[in-house]
């Protein structure tokens, strides 16, 4: 028997929260077409979010909202530098995500820089990236993305911010012409980490590019 990764207590329904935790992990259903975000109105075609911008990633796929147990667990997996905390979710998250969108697709995340991954001793992408490309037996790409840029912290930024602090922060190692990807990442706010990496990987040659986060940041919750 498990125990709950937020008490302590017997982890029964999920293998990481007990059934009262459990009560305060959000799941998100209610889905923009677009862009994937939790929306009041999933029958829009498009949300408060993504309304009126081009996007260059086809789908994004979000299991959790970012609120209660999920946010707690994300961060004192982040900030307390807890890697247990990201191999239990990341496979989690390989065992839920939906076959459609990984199905057929090379496995990659977005990288950080070395000082950076090295003061945290993990990227928490990265870790669950790989579990999800051994669950379902994809391609996985550790080294194909490379961070050139050192770039601000995305929290407290707003999406044109965030856009800019990330505009060509990235680059390729290797051709991805003709190759659908699929992009890990633990929490998606304003989806453009995955927009950059997506335009990126589309200008050169990749025909479909897919994200799949953990937990999704929506003003309805905090």
């Amino acid at each position: 028997m498990n125990s709950c990764l937020i008490c302590g207590g017997i982890a029964e329904n999920q293998y990481f929260l007990c059934k009262e935790c459990a009560k305060f992990a959000l799941i998100c259903e209610r889905r923009c077409p677009k862009c994937g975000n939790f929306t009041l109105n999933p029958n829009e075609p498009e949300c408060f979010s993504c309304k009126g911008k081009k996007l260059h990633f086809d789908k994004i796929f979000s299991l959790f909202i970012y609120s209660g147990s999920i946010s707690k667990l994300i961060s004192e997996m982040k900030y307390g530098k807890v890697k247990s905390i990201a191999e239990i979710l990341g496979r989690y998250l390989a065992e839920n995500a939906p076959l459609e969108l990984v199905e057929g697709r090379t496995v990659i995340f977005p990288p950080m820089r070395f000082w950076d991954k090295l003061l945290r001793s993990f990227n928490q992408a990265e870790i669950f990236a790989d579990r999800l490309a051994r669950r379902h037996g994809l391609k996985f790409d550790p080294k194909l993305l490379k961070k050139i840029r050192k770039t601000a912290h995305q929290a407290g930024l707003d999406y044109e911010e965030r856009r800019e602090n990330l505009k060509d922060a990235f680059t390729l190692t290797r051709s991805v012409k003709g190759e659908k990807f699929l992009i890990v990442d633990d929490v998606c706010t304003t989806a453009s980490t995955i927009e950059e990496i997506a335009k990126l990987l589309k200008k050169n040659g990749a025909v479909s590019v897919n994200g799949l986060t953990l937990a999704r940041r929506t003003p309805y919750f905090s």
